[in-house]
């Protein structure tokens, strides 16, 4: 392993050769796409104001994606190349490296959509991004050409065979009882955060729990008809991630680090942010008249089945 991480070092060392104030702008504006807070902000956009059935699978992709690159991390215990030579940092970054969350996250997300719209242009554009993300990694010294390896391996282990499965198993699930469906979609994303529990781990895992009974409450009471207009749809949006901003604030000073009770707090601040993008935002579009009242109940993973 070693003699990897001196290669990989060495790649780092070579690329930062050609370092310049504008090149460190570029790159970190670059990587702030693959950062927590640029998918805080893009999931919920297709969920509210595009299509809610592909944008269900989206987020359970992606949610279990983060689970899984954290429990990667938390295993393998890998350092980050300023670990082993503190001049190659430039941009911050914090936990183990193996594998990178960023790669891992943009191959997803991106690889997603490009599934999604199958338009060459688009997909050419969303490789073009995956490739850039990654590359910021190397130049920036957050990241070894190997924990950007690693994160496009683990992201294509759950990006191929999902967009594969996908139709089988929204079937399956649509024959499960309404109870069962509370169950698992609750249930068992807490057993998942206790498999190796950090932060990175139980925040996905609290946010997948209150999105699923979000969703299962919203659309037997609520329906969420699209936009029609980009001035509803924007509405739509900026009202909805105003409250999420707003929660997500005003809970955050409740949950100090120290504390023995930091991870459960974790999981219901983000548990209480999923709720928010499944049920509380579409509550609030129908109230402000930004959803249409009829609506035509949808078919597919969460639908109501006989009992």
């Amino acid at each position: 392993m070693e003699t990897v991480l001196s290669w990989g070092m060495g790649l780092i060392v070579a690329v930062q050769e050609a370092r310049s104030a504008a090149l460190d702008h570029f790159f970190l504006s670059v990587t702030a796409l693959g950062d927590d807070l640029f998918y805080m902000l893009a999931l919920p956009l297709f969920y509210w104001c595009i299509d809610k059935r592909r944008a269900l699978r989206f987020y359970y992709l992606f949610m279990l994606s983060s689970w899984l690159n954290s429990v990667a991390k938390e295993t393998l215990q890998q350092p980050r190349p300023f670990d082993l030579n503190a001049k190659v940092k430039v941009g911050n970054a914090g936990g183990p490296g193996l594998p990178s969350g960023h790669a891992q996250g943009s191959l997803v997300f991106w690889g997603y959509l490009g599934l999604w719209f199958r338009r060459r242009w688009f997909a050419f554009m969303c490789i073009a991004l995956i490739c850039l993300v990654a590359f910021s990694r190397i130049y920036l010294g957050v990241h070894f050409p190997t924990d950007i390896l690693g994160g496009w391996f683990l992201g294509l282990l759950l990006l191929l065979p999902f967009d594969a499965l996908a139709d089988r198993i929204e079937a399956r699930l649509a024959q499960v009882s309404m109870k069962w469906k509370i169950v698992l979609g609750t249930g068992l994303p807490v057993l998942l955060a206790l498999v190796v529990p950090s932060k990175w781990s139980v925040s996905p895992m609290g946010t997948t729990a209150g999105f699923t009974l979000a969703v299962l409450i919203e659309r037997g009471r609520l329906g969420h008809a699209m936009p029609r207009g980009i001035l509803r749809a924007a509405l739509r949006y900026f009202s909805g991630i105003a409250g999420l901003f707003i929660i997500y604030f005003a809970l955050k000073p409740f949950i100090p680090k120290g504390s023995s009770y930091y991870l459960p707090l974790v999981f219901a601040h983000y548990y209480i942010l999923g709720f928010w993008v499944g049920f509380g935002a579409p509550w609030l579009f129908r109230k402000t008249g930004l959803e249409p009242k009829a609506y035509k109940p949808e078919s597919g993973i969460l639908s109501r089945v006989p009992t």
